[in-house]
């Protein structure tokens, strides 16, 4: 007992100086424009949390502050920005997509907070979201979380998981007939570069949103004759830089969360399951809607105050409301690249 005890321990102190002595950076990998190097994959893998026995990969900065190296790409928001992070912690990359059988490419993930929607309530919304792929044009349902407290009362008013439905693919051309669900995006036979997905999300018939979540400059477009290939954005997006290069303004990081007009009304049960795309069911995805609040923001849909704009990352990439702007970078200077974000 004594010697198992004993190998145990040196086990536990070598377990450190190990981890300390393994190589952070990816050599494979040119470095960014500054000489940041690339991280190497077991350093991305320390970002993950636990859910359900099971851990997931989770937020985490575009360069690691501890070994100073770049990831490739961002994740939006910071979690922690949250003023109710100390009840949802960290989020979860995967779980929803993998319960309904749809692969979901990590650097996709993206986070929205608001501490202030400016009409009582604070939200933070995990949304599949990447513009790299062409792949996108394809697939028509994203995972979609979203935790919605009440600032008064400080309470949960839901916490919802769902693969929301985006709808037909629409290239973004004079004419184009936008709808509820829908993914606009940019196409090379047309000069928009802007790109906007928009959802209607029916959880359990007693939690609603109507949010579309646009991009500014997109990585990529979308060519409806072939889905397939891989086309840069145009040179009024990329800049004059190579479109795929480090210096490329098109990085898919500015993006922009419209009218979310969220609609609360639980006359049962807070705590129910669902199937991946919110139909009542007798197992599945657990959904928290509250019964004591009520909330209707369905008829608030255009204008400044209803488009949430990001203007800081400095502040952890807040959403305010009422800006007028378009959203600001969420990248660190050239640590996203075409091929990861």
């Amino acid at each position: 007992m004594r010697l198992s005890l004993a190998t145990l321990l040196s086990l536990l102190l070598l377990a450190p100086a190990a981890s300390a002595s393994r190589d952070p950076v990816d050599h494979s990998q040119p470095p960014a424009p500054d000489g940041t190097p690339i991280c190497a994959g077991w350093v991305h893998e320390r970002y993950t949390v636990e859910r359900d026995g099971r851990r997931w990969p989770t937020w985490h900065p575009p360069r690691d502050p501890r070994y100073r190296c770049a990831f490739g790409h961002e994740h939006g928001s910071n979690p922690r920005a949250f003023r109710f992070f100390a009840r949802t912690g960290l989020p979860a990359f995967g779980p929803t997509g993998d319960y309904a059988g749809s692969e979901e490419a990590h650097a996709g993930f993206k986070v929205f907070v608001a501490n202030e929607d400016r009409r009582g309530l604070a939200w933070m919304i995990i949304l599949h979201q990447g513009s790299g792929s062409p792949r996108r044009g394809l697939v028509r349902f994203h995972s979609l979380e979203t935790w919605l407290f009440s600032n008064k009362r400080g309470r949960l008013a839901a916490h919802t998981q769902t693969m929301a439905d985006f709808g037909e693919a629409i290239s973004n051309c004079p004419g184009a007939r936008r709808r509820a669900n829908m993914r606009l995006l940019p196409d090379p036979r047309c000069r928009s570069v802007y790109e906007e997905w928009s959802t209607t999300v029916d959880v359990g018939g007693v939690f609603s949103a109507r949010p579309g979540f646009a991009i500014d400059n997109a990585f990529t477009q979308f060519d409806p004759a072939d889905p397939e290939r891989l086309i840069s954005n145009k040179p009024f997006a990329c800049g004059p830089n190579d479109p795929t290069g480090w210096d490329s303004y098109c990085k898919g990081d500015k993006r922009t969360l419209l009218h979310p007009r969220w609609r609360l009304r639980n006359r049962g049960g807070s705590r129910f399951r669902t199937d991946a795309y919110g139909r009542r069911a007798r197992a599945g995805l657990l959904q928290v809607v509250s019964r004591r609040l009520r909330i209707d923001q369905s008829r608030q849909c255009c204008g400044a105050e209803n488009v949430f704009a990001m203007e800081h990352p400095s502040d952890g990439g807040l959403y305010r409301a009422g800006r007028g702007l378009n959203s600001t970078n969420f990248e660190w200077p050239g640590y996203c690249v075409l091929r990861a974000n």
